[in-house]
């Protein structure tokens, strides 16, 4: 269709010109083309980018990310933020869980934790997490001493409203002074 238009106004130049004055004109008329075919297909990359569908993250990716969330609350000595990941109602005697936590981050003057994943299973508004815990930590008493601790942990998610939030850890002792 381009081809098509351009020979036209092409061949109309010239008639219209004589055989000189397409000489003169041919260079613009093949620019014009040009820079027009090469908006036309930027608009339509831009369009054929819209039209792609955005990835959405699998059910293990976001399960991953709340645990890396949960603990970077860990690193970060703050219990406050781990109420973020955990479904409080349905996490089974959370205010003492809660309180151990607390207690344990104010006894701690710097934390890291190493996680795992060796297995994740969905199954509808459900999952469990099996990872291979490590955590490395210096008391606030003692910092030039560190301790570690490592231990398999289990954990329990629920699909809630809000999204995939923990309600069970077993064993919770690794959380806990």
């Amino acid at each position: 269709m381009k081809r098509q238009r351009a020979l036209l106004s092409g061949f109309l130049a010239a008639t219209l010109l004589g055989a000189t004055g397409w000489a003169v004109l041919a260079p613009v008329y093949a620019q014009e083309n040009n820079q027009e075919s090469e908006k036309k297909e930027d608009k339509e990359k831009k369009k054929s980018k819209g039209r792609e569908p955005r990835r959405t993250r699998t059910d293990r990716e976001v399960l991953s990310r709340v645990l890396r969330n949960f603990v970077d609350g860990f690193e970060g000595l703050s219990p406050s933020s781990l109420r973020d990941w955990v479904e409080r109602d349905k996490f089974y005697d959370y205010p003492r869980f809660e309180e151990g936590v607390t207690d344990f981050l104010r006894s701690v003057s710097e934390m890291r934790v190493f996680t795992r994943e060796v297995n994740v299973q969905v199954e509808g508004a459900r999952a469990e997490m099996i990872v291979e815990a490590e955590m490395v930590y210096a008391p606030r008493e003692d910092s030039g001493r560190t301790v570690r601790r490592r231990q398999r942990i289990t954990l329990d998610f629920q699909r809630t409203s809000e999204g995939w939030l923990i309600v069970e850890i077993n064993p919770r002792s690794f959380f806990l002074p």
